[in-house]
């Protein structure tokens, strides 16, 4: 676009003279407004370049009055009044008013038509989108053929770099680096950040003003070099954000045009790389579910597929499972999280050494991953790790709770079934433990193995539970709150002073609860197999809950 001090440049405004708001002569002109006389001045819009005669100035107060304010809203690019006709000179009043707004206040003298200003700077505009459009469709073309190339993102970025002039940097949707071209000699890259004289920079804070701008595009100068940065994005799925920085120290109305461009064709690469993962998750998928699913799969005929989707299903596996808590109706018709999580958890595996199957459900993932640690210990904190991964980069994005529940490695394919049900059932009782955690290893589980064994197999847990808790679980109304003291008082191996401060009680209530739990139990406290059976009836009877209402 034009601005004010490329127009006083024109030769048709070669005898004009700025009498105030100098500051302000980088202001671009969208249009060109010429007006005798001004009376309703919400008419006028952002950009506009005004040009009137100053009729009524001397003689009318509230017209002059109207111009201050027109002056003070700022919407103006620049304002230009006549002199020698109407009004000897610019009052005073306007040329501070205008200083004050940094708006350029421009004086035309007599020997100069309305026609021959509005046509020198209109004619200039025309002109200049004219070549912009041109300049645009060459660039469109030279990325359409970039995008045809298939050279992958790398090769993409340092051509995008010598076409633009510019060092050019693609973040992922967590921020951190995943591919650059540097072209400025004083700029240092490292793994987790730019710098340029020791100065870092923050990707976070001018994404942060670019969400609170709600625009496409970030223009913003760093280190006097002109920047701009945008979100890489198909509909409202994020895949990361593209940081463009000019070699020059000025910047042009193409920059825009050419970053929009380049936005696009980076996001096609982002789409063109998930839709090839999608094609292979597919595939791999389908060998998960049956692997997972039949306990009696043809383990040779299992390994030949698993190979031709580059995946050996003779390594020691293990199952993680990953389920979206949904906060309402609402979110679970209109979001379908499985997506994410399998983008996230790609992101994720993609920076391990271990090789890994992803199955996304609507608001879950399987993930079936190789787990090469030299013990059972070491085995698990690997995959705790991964999931603590997986969990810090759902929170950066989502609010809505997720659950990760880990199996048990098995090195056979027909055990594999068997961590798949641990995985999820680790995040079914996960609810069941009085820490809670949202990493759920089979094992934290303890007691409820056996619980769950005796459920898969028939046995009748009420009965148990009902032996010991007595009065606390008959009738239609159960204790619960008796329930819930007596758990947190074993859990905390019968400390008065930490069992209170947990319930937040006072331990003389704590202390007539227990005595009413005696009561109706009929059992003590104080010994130790009496502790040991009123421990497990309480596992059984929240186990019993948990799964009728599930």
């Amino acid at each position: 676009m034009l601005t004010i001090k490329e127009a006083l440049k024109l030769p048709a405004l070669h005898e004009t003279i700025i009498r105030a708001g100098e500051s302000g002569t980088d202001h671009t002109i969208k249009w060109v407004t010429t007006v005798e006389i001004i009376e309703d001045i919400s008419r006028f819009q952002e950009g506009e370049f005004l040009v009137t005669t100053g009729f009524g100035l001397n003689e009318d107060t509230p017209y002059k009055e109207r111009l201050i304010s027109l002056i003070k809203e700022k919407k103006l690019a620049g304002m230009a009044l006549y002199t020698g006709f109407y009004i000897p000179h610019i009052p005073d009043e306007l040329i501070d008013a205008a200083d004050d707004a940094g708006l350029p206040l421009i004086e035309i003298p007599p020997s100069i038509n309305f026609s021959t200003v509005t046509k020198a700077i209109l004619e200039q505009m025309a002109n200049r989108q004219i070549r912009i459009l041109e300049d645009s469709l060459s660039i469109h073309k030279e990325m359409t053929k970039l995008a045809l190339s298939n050279d992958g993102l790398d090769q993409i970025l340092k051509k995008l770099s010598e076409l633009t002039h510019s060092s050019m940097f693609v973040f992922d949707d967590m921020f951190q680096l995943h591919a650059y071209v540097k072209r400025h000699g004083q700029m240092q890259v490292e793994k987790n950040g730019i710098y340029m004289n020791n100065d870092s920079f923050s990707l976070k804070d001018y994404v942060d003003v670019l969400s609170r701008e709600e625009k496409r595009f970030h223009h913003y100068v760093w280190h006097s070099f002109p920047c701009f940065l945008t979100p890489v994005k198909t509909g409202e799925f994020i895949y990361g954000y593209l940081l463009m920085i000019n070699e020059k120290t000025y910047s042009s109305e193409m920059d825009e045009v050419i970053l929009e461009h380049v936005a696009t064709l980076i996001g096609i690469e982002f789409v063109k790389e998930y839709a090839i993962e999608e094609t292979e998750v597919r595939l791999q998928g389908e060998l998960v579910e049956e692997v997972l699913q039949k306990k009696d799969i043809d383990e040779n005929t299992a390994l030949r597929r698993g190979f031709k989707l580059g995946f050996d299903l003779s390594k020691k596996q293990a199952v993680l499972y990953a389920k979206v808590k949904m906060q309402s109706l609402f979110t679970k018709k209109h979001q379908d999280f499985g997506k994410q999580l399998h983008y996230i958890a790609s992101q994720q595996l993609s920076k391990s050494t271990s090789q890994s199957i992803l199955l996304p459900k609507t608001d879950a993932l399987v993930a079936l991953i190789e787990t090469n640690g030299p013990s059972k210990t070491e085995d698990k904190q690997q995959l705790r790790t991964y999931a603590e991964g997986i969990l810090k980069h759902w929170r950066f994005h989502y609010s809505e709770p997720l659950t990760i529940g880990i199996g048990r490695p098995y090195q056979s394919i027909g055990d594999l079934s068997t961590s798949g049900r641990e995985a999820e059932y680790a995040v079914s009782y996960s609810s069941l433990l009085l820490s809670k955690t949202d990493i759920i290893h089979y094992d934290d589980l303890g007691f409820y193995h056996l619980l769950i064994q005796m459920q898969e197999s028939g046995v009748p847990l009420e009965q148990f539970y009902s032996d010991y808790l007595g009065d606390l679980v008959k009738g239609d109304r159960h204790r619960t709150d008796l329930i819930l003291t007596l758990e947190t008082y074993l859990g905390h191996n019968c400390h008065i002073q930490q069992t209170a401060a947990k319930l937040y009680i006072h331990r003389h209530t704590l202390k007539y609860r227990l005595t009413q739990i005696e009561k109706k139990t009929g059992l003590n406290i104080d010994s130790a197999g009496d502790r040991l059976n009123l421990h497990l009836a309480v596992m059984a009877y929240k186990f019993s809950q948990a799964d009728s209402s599930a």
